[in-house]
């Protein structure tokens, strides 16, 4: 008792810090650049740029011209956008380029004059259904199909820097996978032929670490979810011009947790469970299987199928130059057996017989007098008793049989449709743990990088956070008054691994930094200041109400 009284009298977690400064509601919040950066976007498309040290902004810009729809970091000066303007774009935001952009936030007015950065990629998509790129680094294993390129063209194309980018395609039933910085269509993911599932909804990209290949993870407005993974070692070809896009990836997993669309799903870093949230009040827990060991096989064999539908008159030249192969490789006295008709050995054995006697006139008259016995066996002919018209409408409807078959030119043979791979077909599973919150409309659901907690935001204006392992609810943090639309989780930085990189970075800019520290002591202590905000544990959350809540959770 008098630890459920001690419980119940703690005060109500209270953010950090309130960010101010939208005027539409928030759609997207993204920690950037070691947690120094917080991105923020909103529905008339802005996107604004804080710093985390001092909680001011340092770049404000109209990225669309629509409601941002999500936001990455690609290195540590690109930033990916992704509006409702049917437009995916990549700028150029370094450090240095900060001081160029405008600190006017939306709320001073949409008339001042805000630079924006240098424009990299604009790729059009579509954003019928409101669903969200992924992006994820591209694994080695798929630049090895590029050994063509040299190094000059590998660095010039920026293949040892490229990432895959998902995101909804044309069909809302698909999905289309790009790879930066060549703006390549990577793979086309089918829609799934066994059930209805629906537009995409959700997208996600993981690297499947034991196989280095890439698991396409989607959330369908029917309530499904599935998994397609790509194989690196079957990939399109890019000297293949004119053809269609093969769609190589394999189906692997398939599943209806809820009844309601799905909002939003994440997956752990080892690529092994993800989670999936819905319009109704249930959480459900999945575990990726990992790809057959045949699949190489099944892929060969759908190959097979599909280049069949595509070549059927090489297939047909094929099997009869193996005929006459067969024909000319076996006894010479076969040839002339009964596939041979008369007229055809009266051909043959011209040279070597006598010229052949003249027909009396007489059975031409058509005279039914019967046959001397005198008269050779040859002629009284079959064809000798039909008519002319009959004898040429034999002619033209008989087909050529034998050797003449196949040296005789003749219509193209009938294209029969080869018959489908023998894959195995993927049936709809239970996933492995479903549980009801009873909190209708989770979404942005979100899995921190340690793999302890994640956390969802609600139509009911509350973030709440549960456990990994048991999904129990943990915390719920109640500052807003309308719905949370965008939640997003600091990186657990380790402290050894920062003292190095901060090592390494004072090496590299040993020129700029020393001076200033030698004036004043500010720098040094702004960079600990620095330092101390990369290591809380950050969780950011938007609002309908256009304002951003930080928080320091666990």
């Amino acid at each position: 008792m008098a630890v459920e009284r001690q419980s119940s009298t703690l005060p109500l977690a209270q953010p950090s810090y309130i960010f101010r400064g939208h005027t539409a509601q928030i759609h997207s919040v993204q920690f950037v650049r070691n947690n120094t950066r917080l991105l923020t976007g909103d529905a008339d498309g802005w996107v604004v740029c804080w710093k985390l040290e001092s909680k001011r902004p340092v770049a404000v810009w109209k990225a669309h011209d629509a409601a941002i729809l999500g936001t990455a970091e690609w290195g540590s000066d690109r930033v990916l956008t992704h509006g409702r303007d049917n437009n995916l774009r990549i700028w150029q935001l370094r450090t240095t380029d900060e001081s160029l952009l405008s600190t006017a936030l939306p709320v001073d007015g949409s008339s001042l004059h805000r630079p924006r950065p240098w424009l990299l990629h604009t790729l059009p998509v579509n954003t019928l259904n409101f669903c969200a790129f992924s992006m994820c680094p591209m694994p080695s294993a798929f630049n090895q199909g590029d050994a063509a390129l040299d190094e000059g063209q590998a660095s010039s194309t920026g293949l040892s820097d490229s990432v895959f980018v998902a995101v909804p395609a044309r069909d809302d039933k698909k999905v289309e996978v790009y790879r930066f910085p060549d703006e390549k269509l990577m793979c086309v993911v089918p829609r799934v032929q066994q059930k209805d599932t629906g537009m995409v909804m959700a997208v996600k990209l993981v690297q499947h670490q034991p196989s280095n290949g890439i698991m396409v993870i989607a959330g369908y407005e029917g309530g499904y979810t599935a998994v397609h993974y790509l194989d690196p070692q079957h990939r399109p070809s890019s000297k293949a011009a004119g053809t269609v896009m093969p769609e190589f990836a394999h189906l692997l997993y398939l599943s209806q947790p809820h009844t309601q669309p799905i909002l939003s799903l994440d997956a752990l870093p080892d690529s092994k469970i993800y989670f999936t949230s819905s319009a109704d009040a249930a959480i459900a827990v999945h575990c990726i299987p990992d790809p057959p060991h045949n699949i190489n096989v099944q892929f060969a064999q759908s190959s097979i199928a599909t280049a069949g539908r595509f070549q059927g008159n090489s297939t047909g030249s094929s099997a009869a130059s193996q005929v006459l192969t067969d024909h000319v490789g076996s006894d010479p006295s076969t040839l002339a057996g009964t596939s041979l008709d008369s007229q055809e050995a009266a051909v043959t054995d011209n040279t070597n017989s006598p010229p052949p006697t003249e027909v009396p006139p007489e059975p031409l008259t058509f005279d039914k007098k019967p046959v001397k016995p005198g008269e050779s066996a040859s002629a009284p002919l079959t064809f000798t008793k039909q008519s002319v018209t009959s004898a040429s409408s034999q002619t033209t409807t008989s087909k050529p049989a034998g050797l003449s078959s196949l040296l005789s030119p003749s219509s193209p043979q009938e294209q029969v449709k080869p018959a489908a791979p023998s894959i195995p077909t993927v049936n709809s599973e239970s996933p492995h743990r479903i549980v009801q919150t009873k909190h209708a409309g989770q979404q942005s659901l979100r899995v921190r990088s340690d793999n302890r907690i994640l956390a969802t935001g609600g139509w009911d204006s509350r973030v709440r956070i549960y456990s990994v392992k048991t999904l129990k609810e943990l915390a719920v943090l109640k500052w807003h008054k309308e719905s949370v639309y965008a939640v997003d989780f600091a990186s657990i930085v380790n402290p050894s691994v920062l003292e190095t990189d901060e090592a390494a970075g004072q090496v590299n800019d040993q020129s700029v930094v020393q001076p200033q520290q030698q004036l004043t002591g500010l720098g040094k202590l702004q960079k600990q200041r620095e330092q101390q905000i990369k290591l809380k544990h950050w969780i950011a959350a938007g609002s309908k109400d256009g304002k951003v809540s930080l928080w320091e959770v666990y």
